[in-house]
């Protein structure tokens, strides 16, 4: 397995951007995409960090490099600032475009990685599972399924009040720059409501959904409020609540099992 940290310049954020990722060095036979070729080319995770992080948060604890080897899956991690992975014309700088297409092309051509939507996850904690929920959904083409850990839906609040939400980590004015106009916003591809339903207008594949919320997170009411979505419109997913608050406690309990699910 080896542990990689490169920089490269973005066109679409206009900067050298740092990634880190993990390549399994060792086959494993029982998830390799050719059990008879040791270089078959690999599954790959996009992993996004939740606000405040950067792409080692991952790498701060052996739990994704384990499950890197054990499961024959490439990890990518990229720093996402605290974007919600969305695009800012304001600021020019378009991480949605970045993740869904620039850093995908990028890695593949790095790094031994299957070019097949069926071996291409996203997935994320808190607002980094908003960013792997909007993204995957953005851009189903290239993703066939998503893994959202307490994910940070606060725009489904903000979008069903038609006013900002403040909640202790974002205020107004920070919510105002990354979603604009609250009452336009159920109406637009920032919403993941919004993005099912273009997908099922236009008959185009929804990926599958892995997604989970501690039920005693303050992210609680705005995913039950996609999981109902989702069950009114007939989206395969599963969801779990269980005990637990918004911490890498909780996460890390779903690491492994939502890595399975995807790989399986």
């Amino acid at each position: 397995m080896a542990v990689i940290r490169a920089t490269f310049p973005s066109q679409y954020l206009k900067r050298n951007v740092s990634i880190c990722a993990i390549i399994p060095a060792n086959w494993n036979k029982d998830y390799a995409n050719d059990t008879k070729n040791l270089y078959a080319d690999l599954k790959t995770l996009y992993m996004l960090h939740g606000y405040g992080g950067d792409c080692n948060d991952y790498l701060n604890g052996p739990e994704m490099q384990e499950l890197s080897n054990k499961y024959n899956i490439a990890c990518v991690f990229p720093s996402g600032e605290n974007s919600f992975y969305l695009d800012d014309e304001d600021k020019d700088e378009k991480f949605s475009k970045f993740i869904g297409e620039e850093l995908v092309g990028i890695t593949r051509s790095m790094f031994r990685l299957s070019s097949r939507r069926e071996d291409t996850y996203i997935g994320g904690i808190s607002m980094g599972g908003y960013g792997a929920m909007i993204n995957g959904l953005r851009y189903a083409d290239t993703f066939s399924k998503i893994i959202s850990l307490s994910g940070a839906y606060i725009e489904i609040n903000i979008a069903d009040k038609g006013d900002f939400v403040p909640d202790g980590v974002s205020d107004a004015k920070y919510q105002k720059r990354i979603f604009q106009d609250p009452k336009e916003l159920r109406n637009t591809d920032k919403d993941p409501r919004y993005c099912i339903e273009m997908l099922q207008k236009s008959d185009k594949t929804i990926p599958d959904i892995y997604f989970v919320c501690g039920e005693n997170d303050f992210l609680i009411e705005c995913n039950r409020k996609l999981h109902n979505f989702m069950l009114e419109n007939n989206v395969k997913h599963y969801y779990e609540e269980g005990d637990g608050v918004h911490d890498w406690e909780y996460w890390k309990k779903h690491l492994e099992p939502s890595v399975k699910w995807a790989v399986e």
